[in-house]
């Protein structure tokens, strides 16, 4: 069984220590585990405790991680995944995690989708379709997103599509160029409106 040589504090992190282990294995840890797992120098650990430690420790350093991102904005469920998997998190920890915080309330799939809709919509200003977009790059179920796209007002959708419109072309199309009426339509189309509110838009300039 392998022997506890030696637990030093890490320099750039205060809380995790470096476990050196005499099979010349080495092992990071949070203040919390040595206390947890009552480790010190000279202790014997099985091989189930050593696999219960890394375990251990993977998923404190994958909620440092989660809770870190969490601080910076909110987050879907769905993105803050990918994100910690990029980082190199591993699955089983970034499960355990993300159960972890939703059933604390960190993390709350319907409230980042609504907060993050309403930006779409109220700020930017996008087209259902660009909203759509967006919310499932993020990780949002299908049924939030047409929960979120069935309260998107059409007044609101037109005023939107018109927001941009007359950002974008100032004195308006002329019916009778149709290249310039083609462009329009791109561009709304490219901010997420379909042709029928496009349409109505254009036709009232």
């Amino acid at each position: 069984m392998p022997v506890i040589i030696r637990l030093s504090q890490q320099k750039k992190h205060p809380n995790r220590y470096n476990c050196f282990l005499d099979n010349e294995e080495r092992i990071s840890i949070t203040d919390d585990l040595i206390l947890q797992f009552n480790l010190s120098r000279g202790l014997s650990l099985s091989e189930k405790e050593l696999t219960e430690i890394k375990s251990a420790a993977d998923i404190a350093f994958t909620r440092e991680k989660a809770l870190e991102l969490l601080s910076l904005r909110e987050h879907g469920s769905g993105e803050l995944r990918t994100k910690l998997l990029q980082k190199g998190y591993q699955k089983a920890a970034i499960a355990k995690v993300i159960e972890y915080l939703q059933e604390k309330r960190y993390l709350n799939d319907d409230r980042f989708a609504d907060l993050y809709a309403r930006e779409l919509i109220q700020s930017k200003r996008f087209g259902p379709l660009k909203v759509k977009e967006k919310l499932f790059q993020r990780g949002i179920r299908g049924d939030v997103i047409e929960r979120i796209l069935s309260d998107y007002d059409h007044q609101i959708c037109i005023g939107n599509c018109a927001y941009h419109f007359q950002k974008k072309f100032k004195n308006g199309v002329s019916s009778e160029d149709r290249n310039e009426k083609a462009k329009a339509v791109r561009y709304l189309q490219g901010k997420g409106f379909s042709w029928d509110v496009i349409a109505e838009v254009i036709s009232k300039t």
